[in-house]
């Protein structure tokens, strides 16, 4: 497989293994922030309609802007608004910054799978969406594990360093282009 495709897969797998905040965003709410069951449910309400609205999204400006655009800028936008979250101190801030980590976090993901559409002849691609649908997935399982050890020493750990693998896979994304690897359209 190309070395863009690798270089996607490496930040899907940094970026997952990084999902601090969705799995424990709930315990987050009720022990650290004194919700009630049904409040800390209406501010994941909340983050889902933004993830309801994300891959479209997503989608429809990696068509339009471009792919690196829309990767670096939805992953940098992801780190903001999880930094937002972290930091809210109001119910309406708090609801905020969820309905914006929503809304970013999987923004990216259909902009790389066009990528790798672009860059995998398509003979491969079977086998490189098969390696994405892992890479997405063994992140997510060793972020659980780790979360829930950072989450023991301090929630915001889980928000800095969620924000911090999304700047870095945003950083990957634009140094593609800089180092001349490839140019994403």
């Amino acid at each position: 497989l190309p070395r863009t495709f690798w270089v996607v897969f490496v930040g899907t797998l940094v970026n997952r293994a990084g999902t601090f905040v969705e799995p424990f965003l709930i315990l987050y709410l009720t022990t650290q922030r004194g919700f009630s069951p049904a409040e800390a449910g209406l501010v994941l309400t909340v983050y889902g309609l933004g993830a309801l609205c994300s891959q479209l999204i997503g989608g429809w400006l990696a068509d339009r802007v471009g792919r690196r655009v829309t990767l670096a800028g939805s992953l940098v936008a992801s780190a903001a608004s999880l930094l937002l979250l972290g930091s809210a101190t109001t119910t309406a801030t708090l609801m905020a910054g969820a309905l914006l980590v929503g809304l970013f976090g999987d923004m990216y993901r259909p902009a790389s799978q066009a990528l790798v559409a672009d860059v995998v002849p398509p003979e491969k691609r079977p086998l490189a969406f098969g390696y994405l649908f892992w890479a997405v997935n063994l992140g997510f399982s060793v972020a659980g594990l780790t979360a829930g050890f950072l989450a023991e020493r301090g929630y915001w750990q889980l928000f800095v360093l969620d924000a911090a693998t999304c700047v870095g896979f945003a950083v990957v994304i634009l140094g593609i282009v800089t180092i001349g690897i490839v140019v994403l359209v």
